[in-house]
């Protein structure tokens, strides 16, 4: 069988190298700020001398800022959105040597740089990049530095998350700190080996925008999972760290003391069919190894790969996991918590452990998952398979959407669903008419863009074949033309009222019968009869010659 056909206005376009890492983020227009749709992803040919093409590619449409017209915010507002410009650009980064993995974009509630932030994780490294939204134009007199710094990405920071760790995962989110009474900003990076690191973001008060002005410091380090990180996430108040690993489980971690507050343990069976055959540890220190009923059959214990973890709602009560094993089914837990996460006595919520529960657990997709991400309002789950298809599933229904079968060669390394709710619009949306619902690349050097939409809200444009093309008239035929057509029009309108008159007058004339027996009568009665009346029949008088 040939490869599905991939249907408009979804689509698919070819890369340079293959990816790792992707993040969407979106703001839509409003009439203090100017709409933002940013796209990066991360990959590369190697992370040795031989790799070519290690780098980031970010694509920024960004809403050019119009001037305040008189009149009230809603008339401003539909000024803005019935005749604003955008601009398109694309901003590479070289990450030289080495392969970025993950990265992650967002920006601050307070900024004052106009900048989208970007964390890349490059080894045992994080990188914080600014990317200018808005392109000034220098003057005559200005430098090329200044110019360098207007178009492309600006290192802010960077810091190192610990020797042989591995930063796999990045994360950000603003907390409102109450001892200090300031607004906190945090990244979050999850490891290779299991540990998790967040990090501060200390700005200076200086407005300057050089990478002096900010500072990463590291606040705490969480120890829990044994195996790789596959995803993290805030807790939306922002005290809380979730994440979830190769290991099997998703934790929950205090963000002040890096305490572990909760461990969730997935499973990756049918709940409604038969249960797993039971067995018994060997050896309890190496839970790698078990034995069945039958002592003549050894195996190995499957390894469950939790690939994603989201928060459900915004007071962080549900909590989603997606688990798979290596082969078989992929199932979509979802798990309630029982203690407030907002108690009154912050030091003792730190310390107190959650109690979590697990709600429901169904089949979301008959192979592995190897990348998820949930959609911004908690309604849709991306997920992407080892078979390189894309599900986009309903978590109120708890079906597949819309499935989009083996649109990538290699299994899907990553994920990003719509930062901003379907029925908001990000900036380039209104001139393609399409609303994307995630987007999503592998390493067969392919990105996909997915909708739910069936076809695009602009018409296409229909233009006219060469054989149904007819060409301009000149003046001296629209003139001829104006002259005939009247004419043309009376003698229509006299062949409609003899042709009335026929039926009436000659119908038995010119019937079947009697056209086969007799046509001279038939034409005697339409000459005579209809057309031209003789001059001796009453009431028909000719003017004298």
């Amino acid at each position: 069988m040939g490869k599905p056909k991939i249907r408009p206005p979804s689509k698919v376009n070819a890369l340079s190298f293959p990816v790792f890492g992707l993040t969407w983020h979106g703001t839509p227009a409003t009439p203090k700020n100017d709409g933002v749709s940013f796209t990066a992803y991360c990959g590369g040919g190697g992370s040795a001398k031989t790799g070519v093409g290690n780098k980031i590619v970010c694509d920024l449409v960004a809403q050019e800022p119009q001037q305040q017209q008189p009149g009230g915010e809603h008339d401003n507002l539909v000024n803005q959105s019935s005749s604003s410009t955008t601009s398109h650009r694309t901003i590479e980064i070289s990450t030289g040597e080495a392969l970025c993995f993950g990265i992650h974009a967002f920006r601050p509630y307070d900024d004052t740089l106009q900048m989208i932030r970007l964390v890349a994780c490059v080894g045992d490294e994080i990188l914080l990049y600014g990317i200018p939204i808005h392109c000034s134009s220098s003057n005559d007199d200005g430098s090329a530095a200044e110019q360098e710094l207007n178009e492309g990405a600006i290192l802010l920071a960077k810091a190192n998350v610990g020797n042989g760790y591995g930063a796999n995962v990045a994360t950000y989110t603003a907390m409102f700190h109450v001892q200090q009474n300031q607004l906190q900003h945090l990244i979050a990076v999850g490891c290779e080996n299991g540990h998790l690191v967040v990090f501060q973001i200390a700005t200076n008060n200086a407005s300057s925008s050089s990478s002096s002005s900010c500072e990463l410091t590291k606040i705490t380090e969480c120890k829990g999972h044994t195996k790789a990180i596959c995803a993290i996430q805030f807790h939306p108040r922002g005290q809380e760290l979730l994440s979830s690993a190769k290991d099997g489980t998703a934790r929950i971690f205090s963000v002040s003391t890096g305490n572990e507050l909760a461990v969730m343990k997935c499973e990756v069976h049918d709940p409604n069919g038969p249960p797993p055959p039971t067995t018994t540890t060997i050896d309890p220190s190496k839970s790698s190894t078990i034995k069945t009923k039958d002592p003549r059959m050894m195996k190995r214990a499957p390894q469950i790969l939790v690939r994603g973890c989201a928060y459900g709602d915004l007071e962080g009560k549900t909590i989603y996991t997606i688990a798979s094993g290596k082969r078989g089914a992929a199932f979509l837990t979802q798990w309630k918590t029982l203690v407030s996460l907002g108690n009154n006595n912050d030091q003792q919520q730190q310390q107190q452990q959650l109690n979590i529960r697990q709600e429901y657990r169904v089949q979301c997709s008959p192979v592995p998952i190897s990348a998820t991400s949930l959609s911004s309002d908690c309604t849709i789950f991306a997920l992407g398979s080892v078979e390189g298809s894309i599900l986009l599933y309903n978590l109120e229904t708890k079906s597949v959407l819309k499935q989009f079968k083996e649109v990538h060669d290699l299994p899907v390394t990553c994920l990003a669903s719509r930062p901003i709710p379907t029925a908001l619009m990000l900036p380039g949306e209104l001139e393609g008419g399409v609303n994307f619902d995630a987007v999503s690349a592998s390493a067969d050097n392919r990105m996909g863009c997915w909708t739910l939409q069936k076809r695009s809200r602009i018409k296409p444009v229909r233009v006219k074949s060469s054989s149904s093309y007819s060409r301009k008239k000149g003046p001296v035929e629209q003139f001829v033309w104006n002259i005939v057509r009247i004419p043309l029009l009376l003698l229509l309108v006299l062949v409609m009222v003899a042709i009335r008159d026929v039926t009436v007058v000659c119908r038995e004339e010119f019937g079947m019968p009697a056209v086969l027996l007799d046509m001279g009568a038939a034409g005697h009665c339409l000459y005579r009869e209809v057309l031209w009346a003789e001059d001796t029949r009453p009431g028909i008088k000719f003017v004298p010659v």
